[in-house]
């Protein structure tokens, strides 16, 4: 005859199961309960990896999945937060994600070069309607570059320009998408503005060493007076030896702008289809993109 007490003991002595106990994964109110995943619901994004923006403005929108890959149900509340390249994500604010949504925006996306990423982190936040069950979150987070201008050309990086502490505004141009069999050896970038809203106070061409002119120190950048008309500034360089060649893209100049008494609000900027890039025998390298920005108050 079996007594209890060896029953009892029989019992006590059986490994605790993931339906029964403290090493339940399942349950959320256990503290081994593993919170789900997140995944994209566009495929071309990635929490593991690096990915790439073709585009200004960017939606990442998300499903919660298990680890075998299929959606959830599950009632996370969600933060986010970005930094553009060259800033602090840990110095910029927590942004609340209304309820039921799982997706954010970043309305004004600027290009990026020489290995330069935008970082995010989405804060994820279980809580329990069980009152007796803790709290639980986890953080996803993950970087993106920006590709959104694919065509050689000019653009505005950024293409929304703030003031200057002075009160000024500097536009930086940049050349993207430039190969190296274009034999790059020149440029006359014409920039259209309203000069009843703007002047133009200041020209810099960059052609010192380890700019994109001049990566190696070996061209000498030779560039004249820029012609300033009405509504428009011409700026002109070649590169005398053309020692290093020139593929990518990266900047090539700034114009800084004072604001005249009639500036109000915002005005554009346009790169005009004037603009001519030339190569070392003297064609013309075709102009696929001339980008717009804007001047904000």
């Amino acid at each position: 005859m079996i007594s209890c007490d060896s029953i009892i003991s029989s019992i006590s002595e059986l490994p605790e199961t993931p339906d029964g106990g403290a090493f339940n994964d399942k349950d959320p109110c256990s503290d081994n309960f593993k919170l789900p995943n997140l995944r994209f619901t566009n495929s071309a994004y990635s929490f593991d990896t690096s990915f790439e923006v073709n585009q200004r403005d960017v939606t990442l929108e998300w499903d919660v999945v298990n680890d075998q890959g299929t959606t959830l149900e599950f009632d996370y509340n969600f933060e986010y937060r970005y930094a553009a390249p060259g800033e602090s994500i840990a110095s910029q604010n927590w942004q609340a994600i209304s309820s039921g949504q799982s997706s954010f925006s970043i309305p004004v996306l600027n290009e990026t070069f020489g290995g330069e990423q935008y970082t995010y982190e989405i804060f994820a936040e279980y809580i329990p309607n069980d009152s007796n069950c803790q709290r639980k979150d986890t953080t996803f987070t993950g970087q993106f570059s920006v590709n959104a201008i694919q065509s050689r050309g000019f653009l505005f990086n950024p293409y929304q320009i703030s003031s200057n502490n002075d009160g000024t505004y500097t536009a930086e141009i940049y050349l993207d998408e430039i190969q190296e069999s274009d034999d790059l050896t020149a440029f006359s970038l014409v920039l259209n503005y309203s000069e009843a809203l703007l002047t133009v106070t200041n020209v810099q061409v960059f052609g010192e060493t380890g700019s994109f002119l001049n990566p190696d120190g070996s061209n000498t950048l030779v560039y004249v007076q820029p012609e300033i008309t009405s509504n428009f500034i011409t700026i002109e360089a070649g590169i005398a030896g053309n020692n290093a060649s020139i593929s990518g893209g990266g900047a090539i100049c700034e114009i800084t702008f004072t604001p005249t008494g009639s500036f109000q609000g915002n005005t554009s900027l346009t790169i005009h289809n004037t603009s001519v890039l030339k190569s070392s025998q003297g064609f013309d390298i075709d102009i696929l993109q001339f980008d717009q920005a804007e001047v904000i108050q």
